[in-house]
């Protein structure tokens, strides 16, 4: 039997995590795990981020709903240091974490039209970007060097307040749904309401889902 981690999500119950490392949270202290947890994605655990079994009180369904979701990469084109640089995005993937706008607002900046601008920036700060996006939304390609991530070997879960699990380096044992979706760094629906599930697509941004919600 492998030791090494593993997410399985439960048909309408929780994500099954074997062999876990202590969950991460910004600012706070990890969460120290055991040889397996189970962990909430219907939303309303009152035990977060652990799963209490509210998911069999309030009938969550883990079915993704793909009828209507932006899954369609966008390509992002312009000369950045002398070199054809193109950032590509897939809107389905977004988690709305924003590191894109604090690390390089003049490239990555929602309210103008097209939102990613690579040409107003320089390379060293788009590629910052790219490897601090967590949930693999974003891509970039640099010269003949195509579609880049950008991951590190860290293996661990961090849980977002108010927002999903971003997962690096554990293997997940489900369909990755995502037009050219990393399968090494993504984030996983926690407040239940996702189109994409497992995936994270931004819902809980959208409706203002909160960590206290059903607590």
């Amino acid at each position: 039997m492998s030791d090494l981690p593993k997410i399985t999500p439960a048909e309408n119950g929780p994500l099954l995590v074997d062999n876990p490392p202590n969950l991460k949270q910004r600012r706070r202290d990890d969460i120290e795990t055991g040889a397996k947890t189970a962990l909430c994605r219907c939303g309303q655990s009152a035990n977060k981020p652990f799963c209490d079994g509210t998911h069999s009180k309030v009938g969550f369904n883990s079915a993704p709903d793909h009828s209507n979701i932006r899954n369609t990469p966008i390509d992002y084109n312009g000369d950045v240091d002398g070199l054809p640089v193109t950032v590509h995005y897939t809107p389905v993937l977004c988690t709305h974490a924003a590191q894109c706008q604090i690390k390089a607002k003049s490239v990555f900046d929602p309210k103008k039209k097209p939102w990613i601008q690579p040409e107003n920036g320089n390379l060293v700060d788009i590629l910052k970007v790219i490897a601090a996006c967590p949930s693999g939304a974003l891509r970039v390609s640099v010269g003949a060097v195509r579609g880049q991530h950008m991951t590190t070997g860290d293996v661990e879960i961090m849980v977002a307040k108010d927002g999903p699990y971003y997962v690096q380096n554990i293997a997940l044992e489900a369909e990755f749904n995502g037009t050219d979706a990393s399968k090494t760094k993504f984030a996983l629906c926690r407040c239940g309401q996702s189109k994409n599930k497992p995936f994270c697509d931004g819902t809980h941004f959208d409706v203002g889902w909160r960590d206290a919600d059903g607590g």
